[in-house]
């Protein structure tokens, strides 16, 4: 008997502004072992320096089989032994991607591409739970168990309304995040400094020199710096050994730079919010289970 486990589809919808097309093979390339994702794009939501909004949703599939409602029969125990667990392993694993794709996209000069949150859709779109990753795209697996516990509130009546919760709520997240980049910035004042173009540009007499044209040279002086530069005469050793060349040193080999820190913290997930089908919005107290004001 094949063993049941629920399938993925995976949408990343990206806002405009960063959905180059390099980026766009870049992701592809990225979660070619997780699954080919479906990449979407919208424009930004107002104006042009409005906030870049990214959002990746992980519709889980499990076919005919029920897994949502405690009331269908075997649901609750194929969420504690398959679909529970699976959507740990695939937080983990969507999660540290994308945090090893924004790494290298700085690294070698690409935009990086930060989700908001990561939308579990349980259920055919009847139920979702949204995630929001920490500050540098990972995410917790632990957070799997606060998905647990949403799934059996809206079992047991607490969220009998609800059609989406978001972990934590956007009041906390944006407090959180806030709060961390001003720390972040503090250790990091290089990230507010604005590049000093007044000493870098040259003025009066030296910038017509600088824009005067070096002179050109003749064929006779390209030649012969052509053949100072392939001359092995100021080497130490015969030039039929090129094992005993001396290497040439590389930048990076002579001088290794640090690498930056990513903005990063970790995610309270206290504060949720519980929307209802009419967009009603409540906070709930996961730690005292219970719902605020």
């Amino acid at each position: 008997m094949a063993l049941l486990r629920p399938s993925l589809t995976l949408v990343l919808d990206l806002d405009e502004r960063v959905a180059a097309e390099q980026t766009i093979l870049e992701i592809n390339r990225s979660y070619a072992h997780i699954g080919t994702p479906v990449i979407r794009t919208h424009a930004c939501e107002s104006t042009e320096d409005a906030p870049v909004r990214n959002t990746a949703r992980l519709i889980v599939n499990m076919g005919t089989y029920s897994y949502l409602n405690s009331a269908d029969e075997g649901a609750d125990e194929r969420w504690e032994t398959i679909v529970g667990p699976w959507i740990g392993n695939m937080l983990r694993k969507i999660g540290n991607n994308m945090k090893v794709f924004n790494d290298r996209q700085r690294k070698i000069g690409y935009p990086e591409v930060h989700f908001d949150t990561l939308d579990i859709e349980l259920g055919a779109g009847a139920f979702t739970v949204a995630v929001r990753p920490q500050g540098a795209g990972a995410v917790d697996e632990a957070v799997a168990e606060r998905v647990t516990t949403a799934r059996n509130l809206r079992n047991d009546g607490t969220f009998a309304e609800a059609v989406r919760v978001e972990l934590p709520c956007a009041e906390s997240w944006n407090a959180q995040r806030d709060a961390a980049w001003e720390a972040w910035a503090a250790e990091h004042p290089e990230v507010l400094e604005e590049p000093d173009t007044d000493e870098e540009a040259p003025s009066g007499d030296v910038a017509d020199e600088a824009a005067e044209p070096a002179p050109e040279k003749t064929r006779e002086e390209l030649l012969a710096e052509d053949v100072i530069a392939k001359s092995y005469e100021n080497t130490a050793v015969p030039p039929t050994d090129s094992e005993a060349l001396p290497r040439p040193q590389r930048e990076e080999e002579e001088e290794e730079e640090e690498e930056e820190d990513p903005f990063d913290f970790p995610v309270d997930y206290t504060l949720w919010a519980v929307i209802g089908a009419d967009g009603a919005t409540r906070t709930y107290d996961s730690v005292a289970a219970a719902f605020v004001g």
